[in-house]
């Protein structure tokens, strides 16, 4: 149980750098190649080292994190491990962002699905060896590995030709831009994975691997929605510039359809939690049962809460909507710090659902701003 709440602590860690790596450029490139097609090369060759360079940052950004926060060095090691994926995962996620721009959303499917079945694989056969931890951490590194090399050789036959062009002058004027998706991202990212990191400095990694296998669902699930949502985010960015009456009715619909199609996993999760835990994870587990039923509550409200980004991101007004962004951050933080030390891990959970409600409130008041503007 120990050893699953280290491995969950350095996955939560790592993957809150992703979007670092990123800084925002997805969604540049989401907002101007549907607008600017013309644009897809000039964009994919400076792109690519400026990439390169904030993925450097952001790797060694997570390992002075876990420092500051006064992890050991052998869970100092654990994220120097995994934090070598987000080199390869950073360059396969470029390529299908540039992709996504252009509707073709199977390359991502592909991406996603290749990665985790190598992984999988992988980690069947380091576990049936009795291999260490490490070991199981490395799984991950080699299937995005795999993954990124077999699309780097694609890319001349998708129209995206290699290139390596360092223009500065480019640079800045895309991280002027960026920037403030990358924080938007990045308080997602950390916001998404914020209990799991406080139970673990509140409670401990026997804590942490508990209420892990319960959240391991929903950050799975979770897929499902901004799967959707990423598909309808070029489509939002012309409607945006050409009819916002149209991308109102596209919004309503898509909430409507994010509502339907959470209901399904919602009732699973909240009245089969025992059965599923203790086939997933064992009975060593069950504990985790009644958290997995709140958090199947919350799944819904996670689920429609991934379209607003679509009009925020796509808005001229976004960098206003960064103060009430931390609002809804500190929401969740405060509702952690107050409820998992009365509660333990389902004061956790109880936390996800309370931020995601408050979540669900800031974004869709924001939305309709925007859209009456």
């Amino acid at each position: 149980m120990e050893t699953f709440g280290v491995y969950n602590f350095t996955l939560a860690l790592i993957y809150n750098f992703v979007p670092v790596a990123d800084f925002g450029i997805e969604r540049l490139v989401l907002r101007d190649i549907p607008r600017k097609p013309q644009k897809t090369s000039s964009y994919f060759s400076r792109l690519l080292p400026l990439r390169f360079l904030l993925t450097t940052t952001a790797y060694f950004a997570a390992l002075i994190l876990g420092l500051i926060l006064g992890q050991p060095l052998k869970q100092i090691f654990y994220l120097a491990v995994f934090g070598l994926s987000i080199i390869p995962s950073s360059l396969t996620y470029l390529i299908t962002s540039f992709q996504n721009a252009r509707e073709k959303m199977e390359y991502m499917a592909i991406a996603n699905i290749s990665t985790i079945s190598l992984t999988a694989f992988l980690g069947v056969i380091f576990v049936f060896a009795e291999l260490s931890l490490i070991w199981i951490l490395l799984a991950y590194v080699l299937g995005q590995s795999i993954v990124a090399l077999i699309f780097l050789t694609k890319v001349s036959s998708w129209n995206l030709p290699f290139g390596w062009v360092v223009d500065k002058d480019f640079w800045r004027k895309t991280l002027g831009q960026s920037w403030v998706f990358a924080v938007l991202t990045i308080l997602a990212v950390f916001y998404l994975r914020l209990s799991i990191i406080l139970v673990g400095l509140l409670k401990g990694a026997y804590f942490t691997g508990l209420y892990g296998s319960a959240f391991k669902f929903i950050e799975a699930m979770i897929l499902i929605p901004q799967s959707l949502a990423l598909a309808l985010f070029p489509l939002s960015s012309r409607l945006f510039v050409d009819s916002k009456k149209k991308l109102k009715a596209v919004y309503k619909k898509g909430l409507g359809v994010l509502f339907l199609s959470s209901l399904p996993f919602v009732l699973v999760l909240m009245f089969g939690s025992k059965l599923i835990v203790s086939f997933a994870y064992g009975w060593d587990y069950l504990a985790a049962a009644p958290v997995l039923s709140v958090l199947g509550l919350a799944l819904v409200l996670f689920f429609v809460n991934v379209l607003p980004g679509n009009i925020i991101l796509n808005s001229s007004r976004v960098k206003r909507f960064l103060p009430w962004a931390f609002l809804n951050f500190l929401v969740a933080v405060v509702l952690g710090l107050y409820l998992i030390p009365r509660y333990s891990i389902l004061g956790a959970a109880y936390a996800v659902l309370g931020a995601e409600a408050a979540g669900f409130l800031i974004n869709n008041w924001f939305v309709w701003k925007v859209l009456r503007g």
